[in-house]
């Protein structure tokens, strides 16, 4: 009985204590999700099916990027309110990935990208915009912004509004940063070979120091891959 005593209680210390594990969860989900679909070769085509598709890739890609601004905004909050505000963050952070993918996700089955583009030289398009975009004075700008932080209200439905609109301000800075990212699946025809180079790369971007010129060149390496094999393959 004590030992069941004691793993009830360190649930609910662990449950409490990592206000993003129920995010990770979520991410875990997702991408298990994708490996299905590539298993099945589930592949939508029409705009609402590729939306959702789209949907899954930021869930499974983009959520782990943010466990640093989860643990923030809880830690911002009343200790009651944990849950609640990193819930209302991630609905603002999704709702703006979602708005973007809307219209991607129209291009996406009115160009009958697929069937244009093959999907290892779609990647290598992506990986070189990214590689650019790393080289470019716009990129310093766009991860300075997404450090930019909102004060919040402690209760009520002030606090909840604060918390939304604060996942708003990440959404927005995230998808100007990490547009290039999001490319390479979109060109690649949401290949999970490029979704899981991109989200690499994307971590390391998060989590390792900054040095654009170094990370360039690793991703212009990546890219000459993709665009060899796509050559190979044709």
């Amino acid at each position: 009985m004590t030992r069941l005593t004691l793993s009830a209680d360190a649930r609910e210390q662990l449950h409490w204590r990592l206000p993003e594990l129920w995010m990770l969860v979520l991410s875990a989900v997702a991408w298990l999700a994708l490996v299905a679909r590539e298993r099945l070769h589930s592949h939508a085509a029409d705009p609402a099916g590729n939306w959702r598709h789209w949907m899954l890739m930021v869930a499974a890609m983009m959520l782990p990027l943010q466990i640093d601004k989860i643990r923030s905004i809880a830690e911002r909050s009343l200790w009651s309110r944990r849950h609640r505000a990193a819930l209302g963050y991630m609905a603002g952070y999704l709702s703006i990935w979602g708005a973007v993918g809307i219209p991607l996700a129209w291009a996406f089955t009115t160009f009958h990208v697929a069937h244009r583009i093959d999907w290892r030289l779609g990647a290598a398009m992506g990986f070189f915009a990214a590689a650019a975009w790393l080289l470019s004075p716009l990129k310093r700008t766009a991860a300075s912004m997404c450090h930019r932080t909102i004060p919040l209200s402690d209760t009520g439905w002030e606090a909840d509004r604060d918390c939304v609109c604060q996942g708003w301000i990440s959404g927005g800075a995230c998808a100007w940063n990490c547009w290039p990212l999001m490319l390479v699946c979109w060109l690649s025809s949401h290949s999970f070979v490029a979704m899981i180079f991109a989200f690499a790369l994307g971590w390391a971007d998060r989590h390792f120091p900054t040095n654009y010129g170094r990370d360039a060149a690793v991703v212009t390496v990546v890219a000459l891959a993709f665009a060899g094999a796509g050559v190979l393959s044709g």
